[in-house]
């Protein structure tokens, strides 16, 4: 059966996941996702920060993903100078810097990272590389969720701790508090324009999360299952009572190859659940969801449904922004 690829991006995270449970024929009744978040993992916390005297000239702020680029920009608004790294589409675990991104981290005076190594071919180098800058990351104070390493004993660089925090939209709060509490103790000039940037996205936040919850109560709880390309996704399964029923590439880094093994085993898990649809990302290639879906004989159409997960899509797609990638 070959698979059928849609045409369009499709967006908007949550609209995605109704339109699956529609999708999806006679699915049997897995639980909704348990809570994966341990206590005795390491929170990550922002570092020591003291005001610079910036003698007139604004803020240099580097900010590596795309996604993290965003909410530092909704806070710091004019008040800074800043670069981002990653454009859209870049996938976070694999990027290499260019020699003007080399420039822009040199000169920085603070670099804002996901954490827990989500940028994991540039993260390692940033501290020698940045100088004196400050090496901060958005996903202090989150409590992190807990990667089932019984399952997946080869995962490398990112230990226990699972990064990809911003499919919880309370979590992304909390990187906007960092990044005001980070710029105020730096440019404390601004502290006013950022306390009030930060509270205005906070609100659209806090919009986003009650719209997200209304989408989700239309969805069964027996039918609230997913299958991604990569263990993307366990933030949203955790907030919102997801199953993560398989993932293509078995591992929270696109950068981890799946043995025969742990295709064969997805395709196994799908049929017996006739699920039909298997989620992709837009940063990385669907080689091996198309893979999975030629093999998924029992359904009449399989869908890759490509999603924005690791980058905010391009400008005019309606997912240029982290609320419009979770909303548009």
């Amino acid at each position: 059966m070959r698979p059928l690829m849609t045409c369009r991006p499709l967006t908007a995270v949550v609209a995605v996941f109704v339109w699956l449970v529609l999708a999806l024929a006679g699915c049997s009744q897995p639980a909704p996702a348990a809570e994966t978040a341990v206590p005795d993992l390491a929170a990550l916390a922002l570092p020591d920060a003291a005001a610079l005297d910036l003698n007139g000239r604004a803020l240099r702020v580097v900010a590596t993903t795309s996604i993290v680029g965003d909410v530092v920009k909704q806070v710091g608004g004019d008040a800074i100078d800043l670069t981002t790294l990653m454009g859209p589409g870049q996938d976070p675990h694999s990027y290499e810097p260019s020699a003007n991104d080399l420039t822009s981290v040199a000169q920085a005076d603070v670099i804002f990272v996901n954490g827990w190594d989500l940028e994991e071919a540039l993260v390692r180098n940033l501290a020698a590389i940045g100088g004196q800058a400050l090496v901060a990351p958005v996903s202090a104070n989150i409590t992190p969720r807990a990667f089932n390493e019984a399952n997946h004993a080869d995962e490398h660089d990112h230990g226990a701790a699972d990064p990809h925090t911003w499919f919880a939209v309370p979590n992304v709060e909390q990187w906007t508090r960092n990044v005001e509490q980070l710029l105020s103790e730096l440019d404390p000039a601004h502290q006013e324009t950022y306390a009030a940037n930060a509270a205005a996205y906070l609100a659209q936040l806090a919009a986003l999360q009650t719209d997200i919850l209304a989408q989700v109560a239309t969805i069964p709880p027996e039918k609230r299952v997913l299958v991604t390309n990569h263990e993307s996704l366990g933030y949203f399964a955790d907030e919102y009572g997801f199953e993560l029923l398989g993932t293509v590439i078995p591992a929270m880094s696109t950068m981890a190859e799946p043995s025969a093994s742990d295709v064969s085993n997805l395709i196994a898990v799908m049929a017996e659940h006739s699920l039909c649809t298997v989620f992709t990302e837009t940063t990385v290639s669907d080689k091996l969801a198309q893979t999975v879906a030629d093999e998924l004989s029992a359904c009449d159409t399989v869908n890759v449904v490509p999603l924005f997960t690791g980058s905010v899509g391009p400008a005019g797609s309606g997912a240029d922004s982290y609320l419009g990638m979770m909303r548009a």
